[in-house]
C-alpha cells in the first residue's frame, strides 16, 4: 500500500485497490479538478497468521524476494524496496503458502478447503494449487490443481522445475507429487496418519523427499517416482517443519518437543540431535531454514527467540531475542522464517517481519506491517 501526496488543497486519503497492490490515494472535493500525486511512503499487508500454526515463507533464489499468504492473496515482497511489492489475487479462498520455483519464473500457491452449503447438504471444496508466472506483468496462470481433499499446508518444487510436492490435510491422502504443467502423478506420499505440516525435496540427485506431521513422525521418500523408504520416530510431539540443506547433504526436522534432529540427506539416517543443554529453545519450534552455504540453520520458536546453529559442530552460535517487552504476550511468538540471499527473516504471530543479522542479539529492523487483507 502506498501513500500519495496530492498537489491540490482539500484532499484526504482513502484506501482503494489499484492494479496489483493497495494504495492510499487523495480524494478531491471537486471531481472536475485534475489531480497530481506524489508517493512519499509505502505500506504492505502483513502475513496472515494463526496462533499454533506455522507459516512457511519462501524466497526467490535469484532476487531474494519473499512470498507469503495474506487473506485470499499472495504477497510477493521486496524487503529492500516495498514499492516493488506485487499482490497476486487469483485465489478464491484463504491462501496458506506460496513457493518460488528454483528458476524463479513460477510460483506455486495453495489455499484452504471450504464447505459450500447447498439446498440439502454441504459440499467440501478441495484446497487448490495454482501455478503462475512471476516474469510478465500479467502473472499469467499456468495451471491449477486440487491434489488433496483438504487445505494445502506446504509446497515444494524439485530442482528440475518440473514437479511439485503438496502436503496438508485430506481424507484418502495427506500429500501428493505431480507435474506442474499436466498434473500427472509422479509418486505416492504415504506413511502418515495425520495432517502433514511441512515437506522438503532434496535438490540433488538421487532425489529424496521428507515430510513431517502431527503424528510425531518424519517420513523419508526416494524419487522419482517418489515412494516410501521409512518412517522416522525421533520426535515425541508434533513435527512442524523439515528442510533439506541446499547442497543436499543433510535434512533437519523441528517440533513441538523443542527438539532439532539432523539426518543424512541421502539415506535418512539420524546423525545427531542439535542441542545446547544450557540454552535450548523453551517452546515449540515452528520453523527452520538453512544458510545458503549449508553450514548453519536458523530456528524460530514460540519462546520468542530465533537461534542460529552451526551444523558442523552441532553447537549454538547466537540467540536473537525478538522482543523484551513482556506486555506483547504471545504476539512475539515466532511462527516462520526464511534465510534469503539478502539476509535472515523471522515472522511473529503479530505479522511483524523481523530482519536479523548474525552479529546482533536483536532484530536489526522490524517491518511492522498492516494486518488487513489486500481484498
Amino acid at each position: 500500500m502506498m501513500i500519495l501526496k496530492s498537489s491540490l488543497p482539500n484532499i484526504f486519503a482513502m484506501p482503494i485497490l489499484i492494479a496489483n497492490g493497495l494504495f492510499l490515494l487523495g480524494k478531491s472535493t471537486s471531481v472536475a479538478q485534475s489531480l497530481k500525486f506524489e508517493i512519499f511512503s509505502a505500506f504492505v499487508p502483513a502475513p496472515s497468521t494463526t496462533r499454533g500454526q506455522n507459516i512457511h515463507i519462501y524466497s526467490d533464489p535469484k532476487t531474494g524476494r519473499i512470498a507469503y499468504p495474506n487473506g485470499k492473496n499472495i504477497i510477493i515482497r521486496d524487503l529492500e524496496n516495498p514499492s516493488k511489492t506485487f499482490v497476486y489475487s487469483g485465489h478464491t479462498y484463504q491462501t496458506t503458502v506460496a513457493a518460488f520455483s528454483p528458476s524463479g519464473f513460477y510460483v506455486a500457491s495453495g489455499d484452504l478447503m471450504i464447505s459450500v452449503p447447498t439446498n440439502y447438504t454441504t459440499i467440501d471444496v478441495n484446497g487448490n494449487v495454482r501455478i503462475w508466472d512471476t516474469v510478465g506483468e500479467d502473472h499469467i496462470l499456468k495451471s491449477t490443481f486440487r491434489p488433496l481433499s483438504g487445505p494445502i499446508r506446504d509446497l515444494q518444487w524439485d530442482s528440475d522445475n518440473q514437479r511439485i510436492l503438496a502436503v496438508g490435510e485430506g481424507k484418502e491422502r495427506f500429500g501428493h507429487v505431480f507435474t506442474f504443467d499436466s498434473g500427472n502423478s509422479v509418486g505416492v506420499i504415504d506413511g502418515h496418519s495425520k495432517v502433514i505440516n511441512g515437506c522438503s525435496i532434496r535438490h540433488k540427485r538421487p532425489f529424496r523427499a521428507a515430510t513431517c506431521s502431527d503424528d510425531f513422525t518424519v517420513v523419508f521418500f526416494q524419487g522419482t517416482p517418489y515412494k516410501f523408504i521409512k518412517t522416522i520416530r525421533d520426535h515425541s510431539a508434533f513435527v512442524n517443519d523439515v528442510k533439506f540443506s541446499p547442497d543436499g547433504s543433510y535434512f533437519v526436522s523441528v517440533g513441538s518437543d523443542y527438539k532439532i534432529f539432523l539426518y543424512d540427506g541421502a539415506t535418512g539416517d539420524l546423525i545427531s540431535q542439535i542441542s545446547d543443554s544450557k540454552d535450548d529453545h523453551k517452546g515449540t519450534i515452528y520453523a527452520v531454514s538453512w544458510s545458503p552455504d549449508s553450514n548453519h540453520i536458523m530456528t524460530s520458536s514460540a519462546d520468542k527467540s530465533v537461534k542460529i546453529w552451526n551444523v558442523q559442530s552441532k553447537t549454538l552460535e547466537r540467540t536473537i531475542k525478538i522482543s523484551k517487552n513482556a506486555s506483547n504476550g504471545p504476539l512475539d511468538m515466532q511462527l516462520g522464517n526464511v534465510w534469503t540471499k539478502n539476509g535472515l527473516v523471522s515472522l511473529s504471530l503479530s505479522g511483524d517481519l523481523n530482519v536479523l543479522d548474525l552479529n546482533s542479539d536483536s532484530p536489526i529492523s522490524v517491518y511492522k506491517l498492516y494486518s488487513f487483507s489486500a481484498l
